[in-house]
């Protein structure tokens, strides 16, 4: 065998018993998070060391999955094949027929200029739900935006830190890791195809609340770099708050950290940062 395909297989093996013993790491430390009296405090700053784990946690994880990379073009073709699921899931209202549809594609285009991700177009949709206070990004680019979000967002600034959001996951290759995720498990635990990577991304799910975190300070550096207001990011989550109830146990097992908490994390980053 050419040494040089020996070499290879020996690194590509190298990487794939890396990544299963972190699977392995990974689940019994999310076993202890479990049975660990958890502190209130958000996982913003790691001062605490229940936190400190979160992040040093959260690093191996994208180490591992960094063993499968997958390129902009790739991302992007599987956000096509995401977005044809969205499209049966929901009513989407093109643009030009919403009456803020010209100011929203306004702001997209205002952030988008500062994107550090230059193999990567993003394009913004509305979904028709007058019920559900959401918006989501997926791999590659696509963000949707519900009409109950839009409404209930009072100011062009609330708006566009919502939209810098969503920017910040896909810059931050949130959206990405998924992906990694569901191939990373598929390597390791073939024989259980979906369901194991069902396993790895349930295994994951509290280190969702460090990305919301990550993408509300990266979002904040776009909505400053576009000329909006990065302090109405505070007031909407204000607003948030009082519709939640905070719960120790839930907040194990959240994707999205507490808006109060959000909210402390992002007053804290804007106020070190001078804004």
């Amino acid at each position: 065998m050419p040494i040089q395909k020996t070499i290879f297989l020996k690194t590509y093996q190298q990487a794939i018993n890396f990544t299963a013993n972190y699977y392995l790491i990974l689940g019994l430390f999310s076993l202890v998070l479990m049975i660990t009296p958890q502190k209130t405090t958000a996982q913003c700053n790691p001062d605490e060391w229940i936190e400190g784990w979160y992040d040093w946690a959260k690093g191996w994880q994208n180490y591992a999955l960094d063993q499968f990379p997958i390129t902009d073009a790739e991302e992007t073709a599987c956000g096509d094949t995401m977005h044809l699921a969205v499209t049966k899931d929901y009513q989407l209202i093109p643009l030009a027929q919403h009456p803020k549809g010209g100011v929203l594609q306004q702001i997209l285009q205002n952030l988008a200029q500062y994107k550090q991700r230059k193999g990567i177009n993003y394009t913004l949709y509305i979904i028709k739900d007058d019920k559900t206070l959401n918006a989501f990004s997926i791999a590659g680019g696509r963000i949707y935006i519900t009409t109950r979000m839009i409404n209930y967002a009072n100011t062009l600034d609330e708006l566009a830190f919502v939209i810098a959001h969503e920017i910040a996951h896909v810059e931050q290759k949130h959206a990405a890791r998924k992906i990694q995720t569901i191939i990373a498990s598929r390597y390791y635990l073939a024989e259980n195809g979906d369901f194991g990577a069902a396993i790895a991304n349930a295994l994951t799910s509290p280190f969702g609340q460090i990305d919301e975190y990550q993408a509300d300070r990266a979002g904040a550096d776009l909505v400053i770099a576009a000329g909006y207001d990065a302090r109405k990011g505070l007031d909407f989550f204000e607003r948030m708050a009082t519709t939640e109830r905070y719960d120790s146990i839930e907040k194990m097992v959240r994707t999205h950290p507490y808006s109060a908490e959000r909210y402390a994390c992002l007053h804290d980053y804007l106020n070190q940062k001078g804004k």
